[in-house]
């Protein structure tokens, strides 16, 4: 039992250290705090739900001290340890099935459905910011061209940018600059479940087994709400335009991963399949463009069943 504790501590520490690593301007600050869920999920993946609930309880009381400020602990608490702790609850729930003639088995929760809890999260978070500055002249993106223009444009200006070159590249981010932001961390707690599972698993303390990622499906819900951002981001005015297009960026992360999970469907028959994978990942992060065309092929499978179609039928989520 004082083990079980002394991790969950651990755990703890680590995350806070790793946040804090911004706020202190730590060498490599940006990839340190980048990990800074991965000891949360690790104590929740392999301890539990409430190993998690004290480790980020102490790394909260941790970065509150360190930086003296409760805003930075509180930021601390909303977008690492809340959403970390939600989708290890998630990810843990199981239920018994029958599993025909070879008896019972266990459920797990899917991992589709995790990916669109994820996005969800982010989406609320973004749409109750877009409410918070809604009173506001401009809204939020009034708001965000302020943001961006006092931290950039110094930087442009430095980089030999022409004064009449700055605001219209500065529009041009403001644009879709929330919903950028909200992907950005979207990935970031997805690599970090991803990484915190395969550890996990590698020393045999993982609460439930991998999922297999070429089984993701995400759920017809999410395909409604991203029609709806769509055409609210094309033909809506003003606020609500602005909104609508940003959600259209966040929701359309979670097809990326149902595009990706297509790849993996796809390419895990065949003989090159470890080449052929870092050959699509390295691609999509050197050139950018690519992660549209996977996001398009995960909308294209939900909608067409390609996997169904040509790869065989879908195994079992785990």
């Amino acid at each position: 039992m004082t083990g079980y504790w002394g991790w969950a501590g651990a755990a703890g520490l680590t995350s806070a250290a790793l946040y804090l690593s911004v706020v202190l301007g730590s060498p490599g600050a940006f990839l340190l705090a980048y990990l800074a869920p991965l000891p949360l999920f690790l104590a929740g993946l392999a301890l539990g739900l409430t190993a998690l609930l004290v480790a980020g309880a102490a790394a909260f009381v941790i970065v509150g001290l360190a930086s003296g400020s409760l805003m930075a602990a509180g930021l601390y608490l909303g977008i690492e340890v809340l959403p970390v702790a939600v989708l290890v609850r998630q990810a843990l729930l199981s239920r018994p099935v029958m599993a025909g003639e070879e008896g019972s088995g266990i459920e797990w929760y899917p991992l589709g459905r995790l990916t669109a809890l994820l996005a969800a999260m982010a989406a609320t978070v973004l749409v109750i910011i877009w409410l918070v500055f809604a009173g506001s002249e401009g809204g939020l993106e009034a708001a965000v061209r302020t943001f961006l223009n006092a931290g950039l444009q110094g930087m442009l200006q430095a980089g030999g940018a022409e004064t009449g070159e700055i605001t219209p590249a500065i529009a041009l981010m403001a644009a879709l600059f929330p919903g950028i932001a909200a992907a950005s961390w979207v990935v970031m707690i997805a690599v970090n479940g991803a990484l915190a599972q395969g550890l996990a698993s590698r020393f045999g303390r993982n609460l439930r087994p991998s999922p297999d990622m070429a089984t993701l499906e995400l759920p017809r819900a999410l395909l409604v709400a991203l029609v709806v951002a769509a055409v609210v981001g094309l033909v809506a005015p003003g606020g609500l335009g602005y909104i609508g297009r940003n959600l259209l960026v966040v929701l359309g992360m979670a097809y990326l991963f149902a595009g990706l999970a297509v790849v993996h469907g796809f390419i895990l028959k065949l003989a090159a399949r470890q080449v052929l994978l870092v050959v699509v990942y390295v691609t999509m992060v050197l050139f950018g463009w690519p992660v549209l065309l996977v996001m398009l092929l995960g909308i294209v499978d939900q909608l067409f069943g390609l996997r169904r179609r040509f790869a065989g039928p879908t195994q079992g989520e785990e």
